[in-house]
């Protein structure tokens, strides 16, 4: 910072400074680098001249009002306007004109981070998407140190829903502004701003479970548990000649299997052994990032083996002309919501609420699976849900062993063939 000169000017010197005909400079002094520019047409802007490579530049501070903008503020101004150059600043930071600070900078530089600890692209895309749709429009070229928090809780004001319970956008919204909360701290790690005005938005908002609880609300997905619903629902799928052979295959190997949809739709024909009934999901294929085996029962193995002569060298169980190259894992939800005429498994049935009609089946007949040996730790494992103990999940790596695994999925296949033949 510099030191304090000789020359002190007050208010009434610089209203007294004289015009002439061409533009001069003159020293204000405390600090010494102060100075300010005479115009002839009577505007007098304080200034903070410094030394880059052996060139004198000025950074304009502000005009001198009589009133509005004194000259004890300029010398405020331009006293912390040198400490931050000697912080390591720039100039074009400190003045708030350096794009790395924009927010959609700061905002890549956030999500290029965190696909370098291995997140999912479709979870990066999710993140993505939802905020250019309703954090962008507003934010996209604002200096992060210019938006308030006001700013911030009026946008999510806007996007927050509480007259439909079932679209309240809550999960949206929290979501939203954990991310916020990263990128400011980005800004915040570099000490380009002194507080992250993303804090406190969460308490704005209600959680989406205290949301559900007020409004009775059920977050589940929906799913087919009653017997007649699940016969219903297999004759219409059989039945159904408007829906192409591919979809109608993978809704069958969902229901068979219990997988979450996007591993039936993006599955592979190498990572199935037809031989051996076992289909190897990858860990980082997996929500859990544990790697899944799947004993394929003999109902799904029939499904597979006709996909098989379907999809030709295809390296995809389900080719699609998309850019993943496989299925959409929402052909399978919109095959379901189109089954039987419009409407008719709407809020019934969803591909992954198959997985709770698994799940759900299993418990009605746990007495029957235990006397087969089948645990509750295998019904899990079929599940692939994670151990959230971490002590458990330390030591344990099986739950069940292959043959209870294979031995339950065919019972869950001769089960629903029961209730409908499936084919």
């Amino acid at each position: 910072m510099g030191n304090i000169s000789k020359t002190y000017l007050m208010d009434k010197d610089i209203k007294n400074l004289p015009l002439k005909e061409k533009q001069y400079i003159n020293s204000v002094g405390n600090p010494k680098e102060l100075y300010i520019w005479v115009n002839p047409n009577g505007i007098k802007s304080f200034c903070v001249r410094i030394d880059e490579n052996c060139k004198k530049k000025h950074i304009k501070i502000k005009e001198f009002r009589e009133g509005i903008y004194s000259v004890a503020e300029a010398r405020r101004d331009a006293t912390k306007l040198l400490k931050e150059l000697e912080s390591g600043k720039d100039i074009a930071t400190i003045k708030g004109k350096n794009d790395k600070y924009l927010f959609k900078n700061l905002f890549d530089l956030h999500i290029t981070q965190k696909a370098k600890r291995g997140l999912k692209d479709s979870y990066l895309k999710k993140i993505i998407d939802m905020t250019n749709n309703y954090l962008m429009p507003s934010l996209a070229n604002r200096d992060i140190k210019s938006i308030k928090y006001s700013e911030l809780l009026a946008i999510f004001n806007a996007i927050f829903n509480p007259n439909n319970s079932r679209q309240s956008r809550l999960e949206t919204i929290h979501r939203l502004i954990n991310e916020l909360d990263k990128v400011f701290k980005i800004a915040l790690k570099d000490r380009y701003i002194d507080h992250n005005p993303s804090d406190g938005l969460h308490d704005g908002f209600p959680s989406s479970s205290r949301f559900n609880l007020d409004n009775e609300i059920d977050p589940r997905y929906p799913a087919l548990t009653d017997e007649k619903d699940i016969k219903n629902f297999i004759i219409d799928l059989k039945s159904d000649n408007k829906l192409d052979l591919q979809t109608k295959r993978a809704v069958y190997l969902q229901i068979l299997c219990g997988n979450r949809p996007i591993n039936t739709a993006s599955a592979k024909w190498s990572d199935i052994d037809l031989n051996s009934g076992i289909w190897t999901i990858k860990a980082s294929e997996m929500k859990t990032k544990s790697e899944h085996k799947i004993l394929l029962c003999s109902y799904a193995l029939k499904v597979l083996k006709e996909q098989f002569l379907f999809s030709g060298n295809s390296a995809f169980v389900f080719p699609a002309n998309t850019i993943t190259g496989h299925l959409h894992r929402d052909s399978i939800s919109k095959a379901i919501r189109n089954l039987g005429g419009k409407d008719k498994y709407s809020g019934k049935a969803t591909s992954h609420g198959f997985r709770a009609t698994f799940r759900t089946i299993c418990s009605l007949h746990k007495a029957e699976l235990l006397n087969m040996g089948i645990s509750e730790e295998a019904i899990e494992s079929v599940l692939a849900h994670k151990e959230y103990n971490p002590v458990k999940f330390s030591y344990e790596r099986e739950k069940a062993t292959t043959e209870q695994k294979r031995t339950l999925l065919e019972w869950y296949g001769k089960y629903l063939n029961n209730i409908e033949p499936l084919f």
